[in-house]
């Protein structure tokens, strides 16, 4: 063999080679390039759901702008009570403040709707007797300091003397706790 068919073998492996290796550059180009616009798309469908996601939000925010006001306004009330007996404790306060005679109390501690954000309540049994104006103003001061309460029972009687009037009464504290 002559230097001339060895360099023309030579130069045709090399040629091969270069071929081969241009082939692998564009296939790898052609992946590259076909990640970048998968890559590209996911970004551009991404954006659009954030885009949703805060339209969604926007209208959420709107139509419940008025129902968060008004859980913002009664939270401070139901966070006043985490356990029961901070709950007989405000009532304990109501009653001393109120310089009432109060024949009977009792406290009883019951669940309520498991899945509910007010899942336990106090329940206070209050027997009073007093004057009438003293009593019906304290059962006002009640109200007024434990908005969050309700009054599931109240039986106004004539009391035993005069002018004094017998409350039954049971209220029910929320408790919320966390």
């Amino acid at each position: 063999m002559t230097n001339h068919k060895t360099a023309s073998i030579i130069l045709i492996v090399l040629i091969a080679g270069m071929l081969y290796g241009v082939n692998q550059l564009r296939n790898v180009a052609s992946t590259k390039a076909q990640e970048a616009e998968t890559s590209r798309t996911e970004a551009d469908t991404a954006e659009q759901q954030a885009q949703l996601a805060q339209i969604q939000l926007k209208t959420i925010e709107s139509k419940t702008a008025q129902l968060r006001s008004v859980f913002e306004e009664w939270e401070p009330h139901f966070k006043n009570c985490k356990t029961p007996q901070d709950a007989e404790q405000k009532i304990a306060e109501v009653i001393r403040e109120g310089d009432v005679f109060l024949i009977s109390q009792k406290f009883d501690s019951r669940d309520l709707d498991k899945e509910a954000l007010v899942s336990k309540a106090v329940v206070a049994d209050l027997i009073v007797e007093d004057e009438y104006s003293k009593t019906l103003n304290w059962l006002g001061r009640l109200e007024e300091s434990l908005p969050s309460c309700r009054i599931t029972k109240c039986n106004l009687t004539r009391g035993d003397r005069g002018n004094n009037i017998h409350l039954e009464l049971q209220v029910q504290i929320p408790v919320v706790e966390g």
